[in-house]
């Protein structure tokens, strides 16, 4: 059962990695890191791209002067290309570097101490009328969740059979394929509606805005939902927003209306500026599938966001190839190993230009500044240490007795600057510090890779960070765990 339905029921009843070389990772569990935010001297105040009032001794810049931007302080270009190779365990990886280097446009780098939200009764009973209205509030039905979702399922099938039936295809579509999956799902469907039992009235809501955790549905069964540093709010029939597979920014009028209706929605919510990360249509991939003809409308978007501190994003992608390198062997307890700083997560799903679905979790918020401008490496000592360290962080299968050894190729395809929460030793607070991501895919020359696969290829990897690196003091950071 998906995430919300596993709340709301609770309610109603990489291996190990082998240790690299000490220039490459720091280990932060010593100390280090501490010590290099507490004691790095910040930079004198630096022009942003759309200014040119300030450069690095304080004085006037001339106007034939270039703004001293923080892209031109790291020496970080536009964009990058480079290679490497080198052996790693299994086989030998090829790494490609043909990326657009994003670097925030900004005056200051800050680094805060971040704890996570709580949010408070009052705060709970805004944001339920906010996406709810008044009232009246009642509890949530599952009864009524499981037929409604099953209606809605099967509204959708016939609907996909109809269209599927009123379309003209190219002559290598599979048109009997996708009109039997169709009916085999409407059928499955139909059989689960009808053994359902009615469901009963809506009963009146009887909880509590100070309870930590907490359900409250209008009468018609949208539901908003709370738990620790989390908000959900999901329509009568639907629990998931799909938005992890939102890779594309929006293109058209309507994409671009979505995206608004969901950062405006994000805003009444919280005092956090969002931005929109990625979106994607409800008809993409089977659209594709269609030849010489339009698209079928599109009917709902899955909006993804993150949220924005000191104008620098804080991305919430995971990492396909997290390291772990010199985190355990350093001596980190398995109780912090295994509570993870994970990223705050933001999306919405938008019908008919309004948000019917949202999830926010692993909200967090600023308690404290540890340095208000800190000092970053240069990108060519973070791009240094990427080419170094990824290959302790990739690894084969080893090959089968007397085959030989396999080839991996990497290729880094945007290369970013942001934000990311890292969890502070012994401590219930984290650090939000800049970090380089290197964010790509990597696939077996050998075997056949192109857009559709899901595994191995740019399709399903390129919004991940194969690495990511403190551009403080160029430790490794593992982003699945938050060290």
């Amino acid at each position: 059962m998906k995430r919300l339905l596993i709340f709301l029921l609770s309610l109603v009843l990489l291996a190990c990695m082998p240790t690299p070389e000490q220039d490459v990772v720091i280990n932060k569990v010593e100390g280090y890191l501490e010590e290099t935010i507490a004691e790095t001297t910040p930079v004198p105040v630096y022009a942003t791209a759309q200014t040119d009032s300030a450069q690095p001794d304080g004085a006037p810049l001339a106007s034939d002067a270039p703004a001293v931007t923080l892209r031109s302080i790291l020496n970080a270009p536009e964009h990058c290309v480079d290679s490497a190779e080198g052996k790693v365990f299994g086989g030998t990886l090829q790494v490609q570097i043909d990326a657009d280097v994003e670097v925030p446009n900004v005056s200051a780098v800050p680094v805060f101490t971040v704890r996570e939200k709580l949010f408070s009764a009052e705060e709970k009973a805004r944001m339920t009328k906010l996406v709810l209205g008044d009232g009246p509030y009642c509890n949530f039905n599952l009864e009524r969740y499981y037929k409604d979702s099953d209606k809605a399922n099967i509204d959708e099938e016939l609907k996909r059979i109809q269209e599927l039936d009123d379309r003209i295809f190219g002559e290598n579509f599979p048109y009997d394929e996708y009109r039997k999956g169709y009916e085999h799902n409407l059928n499955n469907y139909l059989e689960s509606y009808n053994s359902l039992p009615e469901p009963g009235p809506m009963q009146p809501w009887t909880g509590s805005f100070d309870a930590e955790h907490l359900a409250v549905a209008d009468e018609n069964n949208n539901t908003v939902s709370f738990d620790k540093g989390a908000f959900y709010l999901h329509n009568s029939v639907s629990d998931s927003t799909i938005a992890f597979n939102a890779k594309r920014m929006p293109e058209t009028d309507e994409e671009r209306q979505a995206a608004d209706a969901a950062v405006a929605v994000y805003s009444s919510l919280s005092e956090i500026p969002f931005r929109v990360t990625g979106i994607v249509g409800d008809s993409e991939g089977f659209n594709e599938l269609y030849e010489g003809v339009a698209k079928r409308p599109i009917e709902q978007y899955s909006v993804s966001l993150a949220p924005v501190f000191a104008d620098i994003p804080a991305y919430s992608y995971s990492a396909y190839h997290g390291s772990d390198t010199g985190q355990q062997a350093a001596g980190v307890s398995s109780d912090d190993y295994d509570n993870p700083a994970r990223p705050m997560y933001a999306d919405a799903l938008v019908e008919n230009g309004k948000v019917v679905a949202l999830n926010w979790y692993n909200v967090y918020e600023i308690v404290g500044t540890e340095n208000e401008n800190v000092t970053l490496l240069p990108f060519e000592t973070v791009l240094e240490k990427f080419k170094k360290q990824v290959y302790y962080s990739i690894y084969f299968d080893p090959p089968e007795a007397g085959e030989p050894e396999g080839t991996m190729v990497m290729v880094v395809e945007q290369i970013r600057l942001s934000y990311m929460r890292v969890k502070k030793p012994d401590s219930d607070e984290c650090y939000l510090l800049p970090v380089w991501d290197f964010m790509g895919y990597d696939y077996n020359p050998v075997y056949k890779h192109d857009a559709h696969d899901l595994i191995g290829t740019k399709s399903w990897f390129s919004h991940q960070s194969l690495l990511t690196i403190n551009a403080i003091d160029g430790s490794i950071i593992d982003r699945n765990k938050g060290y």
